[in-house]
């Protein structure tokens, strides 16, 4: 140890205690200082035989799940759970100031931005220093901690953008790491977007499947790096939290929140002290054995801790000095205990980006040959999908729960991505700081539905439906705010005031519109505009409700108020009409306006149902023949590459198991687990009772298949031109008489030997291959053969061989699975009267009524009848080994639909436009590009806008499209291009600075990319497969075409 000349004491004047604690800094040391306990932080030890334990802490708090948003964030219901976010800000907070070495990391930016509104000037100032001296960290950053099963890129990308930009503003703070503590499973989408994409240097994460963990426990691999993509991103690192027990929380014994019970550390005896300072060696070393190196990272916090910051962090504070001075005092024997492994303990105040920069320090003194890749990590190519926490508890029924809610998220996240695109042509050129903010409710809806436990249909029934009303508060402003600058970009200031009932229909998927269904009761014309979102141009069949039959014209509006007749049919539909037209090829990122005329009334029947055993339909590239309905059989024949393939199709359910139909308790189904009533249980298949077919012109050709019960309805449908067929169902209210659950699920079998391969989308990008009954990293042993073969299917599915392929695109996501070859088995809506004790405390049994107030003031009893769900699958056909390109081809149309905007007129009134058509784009992007964002920056400069391109295909899926592509980004518009910045993908930092940056886990960790951004290649860029490039642009205001007109908005 090394020695201090005493004569430097007597030449200064400093207090004893000041030295003595001065030596126990530069020694890394524990001792007290007038009864302060000692508690470095960020202080690792580079020594190999010292065991560096970080210490962090933190909460997790969920944005919604047994209690409301608003409930979480003020503490009310506290007879539902104890939780008061807004007090664990203020306590932690005031913690963190009364002792400089104390560190906290928090996550959700929905909360914080809701307690930031809230504080003083200098209490703010405060809080910014403790984030620049790394006090207080951020990370994941996002609105929220998202799921990963199922979500969508685009919400994924859209939420830690929301957040990102919050912390951004406030704290010049960029997050590099990736905190998803909670999620159940974890997407290779997660591991290669939004860990390396959004410039992450590492991932921590909590549960993952028992059977892995187990494995990973005896084999020091709960940490490594993490590789999933074959197409883009680089390694990350990765690791488990709670001390690898399962979870994310404290050592056992060493909960110090109030709502825990264990003992505290701060009033114990020296002898007490002991005894617990021995049992949290034992835990550190049980931690230490299962991964490599000499870090350790305890995360000190669970669900909403830390309401009482100041208790919790003095017995962490006793915790640390205590176990510090018990080995300066040789009271404990490190290096007996580790069998000389490690002969100290240096515990410390650390947070996940120190830790992760240790861990990359710690792997370059691995002392490894030059060479050597990935050093000791070893190296994760595939997901964490499914996850199972036991033999029978499978967590697959949650890819499908709260299908309903599911939907909505989808349609609600396409609104907003069109919504972006109207808002940046309408608005661009107007000096930004003056504007309101009309899509905030939205794009913060959509930020708490990423929750892991709101698109996922994990939380109590009041909180879904607080998400749901949310998404609709935030539709119904976005829409009103859509709808004005539609009318002020189209029509000429004259006509703006004389239409009526201007505005957005979201009932369509119910054929219900009360803007057409009241102007064609009235006799009145029907303006509709229809915007493409697409950056391609795209030709859709339109489905019109009216009041009553008749004969309807509709006419492509020109812009002197007149125009052509396209192809239209009125069809009866329940008492009132549908009509539909073909729009013919719509603009890119743009609209088209149509006129529908109502020319006479009619009261017979057109287009009658025709039964029959066996039928044909056809719309030239594909032919359906039904020729046995009762057994589901049909074959799908596709002219455009002459492919064949029979299919037969089914419906039906598994029950659902309940523990109190049985004589002992067990595992239930519920809201998170799916399990059968028998683990190999026969789906119980619905009878086919008759088919009918209607002709609607050459628009659309449509078979109804009707089963043994009235709650399954069951269309097939041809589209002109269109190269899938349509399968729409209608399921509700599932009985529950018999008092069992429901599980329910479309099943398509056909001849194609898939040797139990099948292929499922992750989170709407790169396809996995899952093999049935097997897992890539461990072997298999399987007790839920049919729920542990269920994976989440966020967009597609398909199988193939040599010969053929096979995929459905979905509209929303659900859980999906190949039970045997040839078979894809969809399951669609799940209806579950038992809780499966994961936390939620109730059964999964929506309905269509009220829920009474919680215990103690109720019991929480659903009124009314269950749910009906609507969707749609689209089934594609194609050659052998075509399944991705097939697929590919349909999912980005799928996710965003045209959205409709209507406007009626009195009849023959004379409509002054000033364009009919527009479009945000001045040139088509490729095939293979998909527009993901444009976005105006609110907080920029005029004209400044955030641009996401991505290419939609994977490297081997399509012989032309898998290509890499170029976008000359000037020739998208028609101003100039003034500046071009690169940058992450959430928008929060460049590019460059983070290439520099970053972490660099392996030698050979280079993006996967052929071509970077050039400034001097005229804005030309080139995207790989797979791709997403971000970038900052700022046009020369040369004004919009509407911006005149719009400028009160």
């Amino acid at each position: 140890m090394p020695t201090l000349p005493l004569a430097i004491f007597k030449e200064i004047k400093i207090s004893l205690s000041t030295i003595v604690l001065v030596l126990c800094v530069v020694f890394q040391r524990s001792c007290l200082v007038k009864g302060t306990p000692f508690t470095p932080k960020f202080s690792a030890s580079r020594d190999a035989k010292v065991l560096n334990v970080h210490v962090v802490p933190h909460t997790h708090d969920d944005v919604g799940w047994l209690k409301t948003v608003e409930q979480y964030y003020y503490g009310f219901n506290s007879t539902i759970q104890r939780a008061h976010v807004q007090a664990i800000l203020d306590s932690t907070i005031a913690a963190l100031l009364r002792n400089p070495n104390r560190t906290f990391t928090y996550v959700e930016q929905r909360f914080f931005s809701m307690w930031w509104k809230e504080q003083s000037k200098e209490l703010k100032e405060k809080t910014r220093s403790l984030v620049a001296e790394d006090r207080l960290t951020f990370v994941n950053g996002g609105w929220c901690m998202h799921d990963e099963a199922a979500t969508h890129f685009m919400g994924m990308i859209d939420q830690t953008t929301l957040g990102h930009d919050f912390l951004q503003r406030e704290f010049d703070f960029v997050p590099t790491i990736g905190w998803q503590l909670d999620p159940f499973g974890h997407s290779s989408s997660q591991a290669s977007y939004m860990t390396s994409l959004m410039g992450f240097d590492a991932l921590f994460f909590g549960r993952i499947d028992y059977q892995d963990l187990q494995i990973r426990l005896k084999t020091q691999e709960c940490e490594g790096l993490w590789d999933a993509s074959p197409n883009v991103g680089m390694p990350v690192f990765w690791g488990l939290t709670g001390s690898y027990g399962g979870n994310y929380g404290p050592p056992r014994g060493l909960c110090f929140d109030a709502r825990c019970d264990d003992v505290p550390l701060v009033g114990l005896s020296d002898k007490h002290l002991l005894e617990r300072m021995n049992d949290l060696v034992k835990g550190v070393k049980k931690q230490s054995d299962s991964t490599k190196g000499n870090h350790i990272m305890l995360t000190m916090g669970e669900d909403f801790n830390y309401e009482n910051a100041e208790v919790y962090m003095k017995n962490i504070d006793v915790m640390i000095d205590k176990l510090l001075l018990y080995q300066d005092m040789k009271k404990i024997d490190i290096a007996s205990v580790f069998e000389s492994k490690f002969e100290y303990i240096n515990i410390f105040y650390s947070n996940p980006v120190y830790y992760t920069k240790q861990k990359l320090a710690e792997k370059g003194r691995s002392g490894l040959k030059t060479g050597s890749p990935f050093n000791t990590w070893s190296l994760k190519t595939d997901d964490f999908f499914p996850y199972a926490d036991s033999d029978h508890a499978y967590w697959t029924g949650y890819f499908t729960s709260r299908t309903a809610f599911k939907r909505f998220e989808r349609v609600a996240s396409s609104f907003l991505m069109a919504a972006r695109q109207m808002e940046s042509y309408g608005l661009s050129g107007i000096k930004n700081s003056t504007l309101s903010q009309p899509l905030f409710d939205l794009e913060d809806a959509l930020g708490v539905a990423q929750h892991h436990d709101a698109v996922s249909g994990t939380a109590k029934q009041h909180v879904a439906n607080d998400y749901a009303k949310r998404l609709q508060m935030g539709i119904n402003k976005a829409a009103s705010y859509m709808a004005t600058i539609i009318k002020r970009t189209i029509l000429q200031e004259t006509s703006i005031n004389s239409l009526k009932d201007f505005g957005f229909c979201q009932l369509l998927n119910e054929t219900i519109c009360d803007i057409s269904e009241s102007a064609s009761k009235r006799g009145e014309d029907l303006y509709i505009v229809v915007y493409n979102g697409l950056a391609s141009s795209r030709s859709v069949v339109i489905a019109v409700p009216v009041s009553s039959p008749g004969i309807y014209e509709v006419f492509k509006v020109e812009n002197n108020g007149e125009g052509s007749i396209v192809s239209s049919e009125s069809v009866p539909n329940d008492g009132k009409s549908l009509v539909y037209f073909s729009t013919g090829d719509l603009p890119p990122t743009g609209a088209l306006t149509f006129k529908l005329v109502l020319k006479t009334r009619r009261a017979e029947q057109q287009h009658p149902r025709r039964s029959s055993k066996e039928m044909s339909l056809t719309n030239g590239i594909i032919r359906i023949d039904y020729n046995n309905y009762s057994e589901g059989a049909f074959r799908l024949v596709n002219h455009f590459d002459d492919s064949e393939i029979d299919f037969v199709q089914r419906w039906g359910y598994y029950t659902s198991f309940d523990s109190k139909n049985r004589t002992s308790r067990d595992q239930n189904s519920g809201a998170y687990i799916f399990r059968p009533s028998k683990p190999n249980e026969t789906l119980h298949t619905i009878k086919a009772t008759n088919v009918s077919r209607r002709e609607i012109s050459d628009l659309v050709d449509e078979i109804k298949i009707e089963y043994e019960f009235p709650w399954i309805e069951h269309y097939l449908r041809l589209y002109k031109g269109k190269s899938y067929v349509e399968m729409e169902y209608k399921i509700g209210p599932i009985p529950i008489n018999d008092t069992v659950g429901k599980e329910v699920v479309t099943q398509y079998k056909c001849n194609i030997d898939n040797n139990g391969a099948f292929f499922t989308d992750s989170n709407g990008r790169e396809f996995q291959k899952r093999v049935r009954s097997s897992r890539p990293t461990w072997k298999l042993n399987e007790t839920e053969p049919i729920a542990g073969n269920f994976y989440p299917v966020n967009a597609a599915i398909y199988i193939e061989d040599s010969r053929k392929s096979f995929g459905i695109v979905t509209d929303r996501s659900q859980g999906a699975s190949s039970l045997s070859d040839g078979s894809i088995s969809m399951m669609v809506q799940r209806r579950v009267l038992a809780d499966d004790s994961r936390g939620v405390g109730e059964p999964l049994n929506e309905t269509d009524g009220c829920v009474s107030p919680y215990p103690p003031y109720g019991d929480a009893t659903r009124h009314g009848e269950g749910v009906i769900v609507r969707g749609k699958h689209r089934l594609v056909t194609g050659l052998g080994s075509s399944g991705a390109s097939i697929t590919r081809k349909e999912m980005d149309e799928a996710f965003s639909e045209p959205l409709l905007f209507f406007y009626s007129a009195d009849q023959g009134e004379e409509v002054l436009f000033r364009q009919t058509s527009f479009s945000l784009l001045q040139s088509v992007l490729p095939k293979n590009v998909m527009l993901l964002t444009f976005q105006l920056l609110r907080h920029e400069d005029a004209n400044s806008f955030l641009i996401r391109l991505g290419h939609q295909y994977a490297r081997d899926e399509h012989f032309e499209l898998s290509k890499p592509v170029t976008v000359d980004l000037q020739k998208l518009f028609k101003s100039r291009i003034v500046d071009l910045v690169e940058k992450t993908l959430s928008g929060n930092r460049n590019r460059e600075d983070w290439l520099s940056d970053r972490l660099k886990w392996t030698r050979y960790s280079q993006l996967k990319r052929i071509d970077q951004y050039n400034e001097q290649r005229d804005h030309t860029i080139i995207l790989n497969p797979m791709e997403i490039r971000t970038f900052h642009i700022k046009l020369e205001a040369t004004g919009a075409p509407a911006s005149s007109s719009i400028s009160e908005l």
